[in-house]
């Protein structure tokens, strides 16, 4: 997928000059995109809570041994809870959004997904709240060039520290945009 062109199953990253701090470094995982709108998750982004803290039910968790901290999914309604999962096959239930990434809202279905999962610390991630635009709304964004785009991949989003994912996806996508990995946060520091 060439920057600039981008659909479910992309990764939006924020281009520092993105003036909201939201998403200030962001790598996002569109997770659907049509003509009413877009709908993704912040990928990188830890709210430094555990998911026993957070979880009425997390009994389910315990038993699995995953009690990882949640992710900050985007500021739109941040009550709701999401996951992610790597897993080569699809799952029931769950929304496949690219190779090997498939995505969950139900707890019905996280006790069927943990059987699947040979080691939930490292293949399931949890996240509250979404990002999401209107229709257009996006479209706008990448006018402005607020975003940089390309293939989504599970080893970025779950093999990287959350730390880096940012940096080692802008370093995949060339040496021509290596240049932002030392641009200030805020750009008017410039």
């Amino acid at each position: 997928m060439e920057n600039g062109s981008y659909g479910k199953g992309s990764f939006l990253v924020a281009n520092p000059v993105l003036p909201d701090p939201n998403f200030s470094r962001t790598v996002i995982l569109l997770c659907d995109h049509n003509e009413e709108g877009s709908f993704g998750l912040v990928v990188n982004r830890k709210s430094h809570l555990r998911a026993a803290e957070v979880f009425v039910n997390a009994d389910l968790l315990k038993k699995s041994g995953y009690d990882h901290e949640v992710y900050i999914g985007g500021p739109v309604m941040p009550s709701q809870v999401f996951y992610l999962c790597r897993y080569p096959e699809p799952l029931v239930d769950l929304e496949t959004v690219c190779p090997g990434i498939q995505m969950g809202m139900s707890w019905e279905n996280l006790d069927e997904v943990l059987r699947h999962l040979e080691n939930p610390s490292q293949d399931l991630r949890f996240y509250m709240g979404y990002s999401g635009w209107g229709a257009d709304q996006l479209a706008g964004e990448m006018e402005q060039r607020s975003w940089l785009t390309r293939s989504a991949e599970k080893d970025k989003v779950f093999g990287s520290p959350e730390s880096r994912i940012w940096a080692d996806v802008v370093r995949s996508m060339g040496a021509e945009y290596e240049y932002l990995l030392s641009a200030p946060v805020d750009p008017r520091n410039n």
